[in-house]
């Protein structure tokens, strides 16, 4: 019987297989670059399930049709560069793909073809987290990269991708990098101590002199998200607690302008959350905030079932607009009525638009990833 229906099986297969090459069509292959006009926004994925295989995602902002991917490898966070036609990521890559000898890397991609033009190697200490925008920045002229160290010391390493100059700023206790907007040689960090820790740069990158702010914020009552945006010429930080706190990071040394609480006392229980809670938009001065109705410790990074627009010029809450399950956020650069979100549950991106009083609607949506973090729609 086993010799039999060998034999059976060996005729099906004979019969098969002129058949099966018949209709067989091998796809023709080619390789297309990405308009340099296009707007972009960039999703970035550390793919958690299999750590070592991160990707950032390049869709386009008008339909958020996607047009390609750049390899992030382990924990990996990219920062663009529109004015140079790059993309820069930092990441990590091991000798035996999940251990062996480690290799930390900035690659430098060519935002058309998204390809890797240059790789410039630093410390293997730089911070393996989720893909935070306060983790890896640009100087303010776009110079200088920021790259957030942590072993679990903290420090910075400040990287000049052209010559490949490079030097590491220790900033014990403090975490998050804040570029000053108007000089380019200087950067914050946010402490744990509640102060501010504000580095200026020689021009040679030989040394970064620190000078230390007052009290700012109490990391203990009211944390600090890492997360912040900017105005003209501030930084806008909120709190677990709903507050936005204006803060001047220009000077040697980092001051407050003013608090604004966001939550009316009518809204109990509120609070926001996410990964990339807010957006704001410079010249409006209003800010996008995903908040939840679950305000306990530990709830900071809940994803939202509202998005609140808050008039800061006014200091005024204009409008609360429904949008389930999101936990990141970004303005459009070319287009302030329309932002682009993350909603983790239904691994989506979604692009939403903003009508004249402030309201949030969704207009388009993607399934995209696995567990993307950080969306990003720079001009």
């Amino acid at each position: 019987m086993r010799s039999s229906s060998f034999i059976s099986l060996l005729g099906l297969a004979l019969m098969l297989r002129p058949c099966a090459a018949a209709e067989f069509k091998p796809e023709a292959t080619s390789s297309s670059t990405i308009p340099a006009t296009m707007n972009r926004v960039y999703v970035a994925d550390p793919a958690l399930p299999h750590m070592v295989d991160g990707r950032v995602y390049v869709l386009d902002a008008s339909d958020l049709s996607l047009k390609g991917m750049l390899e992030a490898g382990f924990a990996g966070m990219m920062v663009a560069a529109p004015d140079k036609h790059r993309v820069y990521v930092a990441t990590t890559f091991y000798e035996r793909l999940t251990r062996g000898k480690r290799t930390d890397v900035i690659q430098v991609f060519d935002d058309q073809t998204l390809k890797v033009i240059d790789e410039i190697p630093i410390l293997t200490r730089r911070a393996q987290a989720l893909g935070y925008r306060s983790l890896f920045q640009r100087s303010s002229d776009g110079r200088l990269l920021f790259i957030q160290n942590a072993t679990p010391a903290t420090s910075v390493s400040i990287v000049d991708p052209d010559s490949k100059r490079q030097l590491e700023a220790p900033a014990p206790g403090c975490f998050g990098i804040y570029p000053a907007l108007s000089t380019p040689l200087r950067f914050s960090t946010l402490c744990g101590d509640g102060t501010v820790g504000t580095y200026t740069i020689t021009a040679n990158l030989r040394s970064a002199d620190r000078k230390v702010s007052g009290k700012l914020f109490d990391a203990g009552a009211d944390p600090l998200f890492i997360h912040a945006e900017h105005d003209q010429d501030s930084y806008i930080f909120l709190s677990f607690k709903g507050k936005l706190l204006r803060a001047s990071l220009e000077g040697e040394r980092a001051t407050a302008i003013e608090t604004l609480d966001v939550i009316p006392p009518d809204a109990t229980g509120w609070a926001p959350g996410g990964y990339q809670p807010f957006a704001v938009d410079a010249k409006a001065k209003i800010a996008y905030i995903l908040m939840h109705s679950d305000d306990k410790d530990g709830a900071h990074k809940n994803p939202s079932a509202e998005i609140w627009s808050y008039d800061i010029g006014n200091r005024r809450l204009l409008a609360r607009s429904p949008a389930a399950n999101l936990t990141s956020l970004t303005l459009s650069a070319v287009d302030p009525t329309v932002l682009f979100a993350i909603n983790p549950v239904d691994q989506k991106i979604e692009r939403l638009t903003i009508d004249a009083t402030g309201k949030v609607s969704r207009s388009a949506d993607i399934k995209l990833g696995e567990t993307a973090a950080l969306v990003e729609a720079p001009r």
